[in-house]
């Protein structure tokens, strides 16, 4: 199967049941005998396709101008096409439209083969007009930008009344860019400077992240995944912006930390680094995502970290001097790597979410010793899951309080409540929350 004709095919089953998309990709490049060229226009039109959904859709509607109803097949198939046609400049017309026609055929039938063709014909000889068409007044204001950006009506109206119009408007841009690969250097295994010379002479531009060097980022989107410095542990592909919660939580010698959601593993195996003379209990609810964990910590060879079930974790009385509770969450933050989730993502899952957390911090507060602390952390942006859990939980535990600690990381980006926020813009890095609380008298 080629490449086109797979993606159409794999944004169709993810219509009909939106989940992860990166599960979709992994099983296709798993079965197929592309070169590195194909897969990565695979992997373009996959995910830019669902990252532009809202927009492709609204594009759809303009041009349908019969109203005629469209079947899943032509409509998917089309946006494939207008995605190639319109965001994408290195793609020659018939390249863009032939491929996809064609699987409009063989999957919808010769009408929805002709629709799809007429669509993708026009945009061709109307491409600048397409490019720039978007919604404008008197629409809100909220829906000119939920189409204009491609994010849900709901998260951008509830943004607006969190976030200031640039940094909106900039944050919005953020999530659709695509996202560059960073590596975190394991300390155990070598330095940033040699893992920077065997990237260039592998043929990857990469340089040290301005506000963490021990993060390196590549300067363009790259499958590093089967490069050897990372099956043999010498880096890990890790954000920075999750780097500094490991930071912020400060492993010292001869400390017990406990890693609560410890999946996939970044964040256990850089505490690890930071500080081999702790010790690290790492847990996950999931079994599967707690091999994953298993899989880190023997590449990076952190002797340090002890992997045990969730429920022997849970069911135990031990004390430990740190608890990191990196909460599950919308995941809002990270939505330029994730593509589909802004898709897959409902009101209600904020509010769900923030009780689990909150949850989690209670119980983490019974597995601290009497000096000890907590790092909550998520990757959501969103204030009820992170500043308002944090509200709640010192109104309910108030012998805690926030520590002013920062741990050497910049001070510009702690909020006025001394907690780690970052959209993401302002340090090149995915959206991050963090805050350590501890007792009053160890603040």
């Amino acid at each position: 199967m080629l490449p086109r004709e797979a993606v159409v095919r794999a944004y169709i089953r993810w219509l009909r049941n939106p989940l992860r998309i990166d599960t979709l990709a992994e099983r296709e490049l798993s079965n197929s005998s592309w070169d590195e060229r194909d897969r990565r226009l695979y992997l373009e039109l996959l995910y830019g396709v669902i990252r532009w959904k809202g927009r492709l859709d609204w594009l759809l509607e303009q041009l349908n101008v019969g109203r005629q109803s469209i079947r899943l097949e032509a409509r998917a198939a089309a946006e494939v096409g207008l995605y190639q046609l319109l965001f994408l400049d290195r793609i020659p017309d018939w390249a863009a439209v032939d491929g996809v026609v064609e699987t409009a055929r063989r999957l919808g039938g010769p009408s929805s083969a002709g629709w799809t063709n007429a669509i993708l014909r026009r945009v061709t000889r109307e491409r600048d007009y397409w490019k720039q068409a978007q919604p404008a007044p008197p629409q809100l204001e909220d829906y000119i930008l939920s189409v204009h950006h491609s994010h849900p009506l709901w998260l951008v109206a509830r943004w607006r009344k969190n976030l200031p119009a640039d940094k909106l408007t900039a944050f919005l841009e953020w999530n659709n860019r695509r996202p560059k690969v960073s590596l975190r250097v394991n300390r155990l295994k070598t330095t940033a400077q040699d893992l920077l010379d065997e990237l260039k002479n592998q043929g990857f531009a990469a340089a040290q992240h301005l506000f963490n060097p021990d993060f390196v980022v590549l300067e363009h989107k790259s499958d590093v995944h089967k490069l050897n410095l990372l099956n043999e542990g010498r880096a890990i592909a890790q954000d920075v912006g999750q780097g500094f919660v490991s930071i912020l939580l400060g492993p010292q010698p001869g400390e017990e930390i406990l890693d609560l959601c410890a999946a996939p593993g970044g964040k256990t195996t850089h505490l690890a680094q930071l500080c081999s003379e702790c010790r690290i209990v790492a847990t996950d609810r999931s079994e599967e995502r707690l091999a994953l964990v298993s899989q880190a910590v023997r590449r990076c060879g952190c002797p340090n970290v002890e992997i045990l079930a969730y429920d022997e974790v849970i069911n135990s009385k031990w004390q430990f001097d740190a608890v990191l509770v990196d909460a599950p969450c919308t995941g809002t933050g990270v939505l330029a790597r994730r593509a589909d989730l802004r898709w897959r993502r409902q009101p209600d899952d904020i509010p769900r979410m923030a009780g689990t957390q909150l949850n989690l911090l209670h119980y983490a507060t019974d597995r601290l010793k009497p000096a000890g602390r907590i790092i909550y952390s998520t990757c959501s942006v969103e204030p009820e899951e992170n500043w308002r859990v944090v509200e709640r939980f010192l109104s309910e535990r108030r012998a805690f309080c926030i520590s002013s600690k920062l741990n050497s990381i910049p001070v510009e980006l702690f909020d006025a409540n001394r907690c780690l926020n970052i959209l993401g813009p302002e340090c090149e890095c995915d959206g991050v929350f963090a805050v350590s609380l501890v007792k009053g008298d160890t603040a």
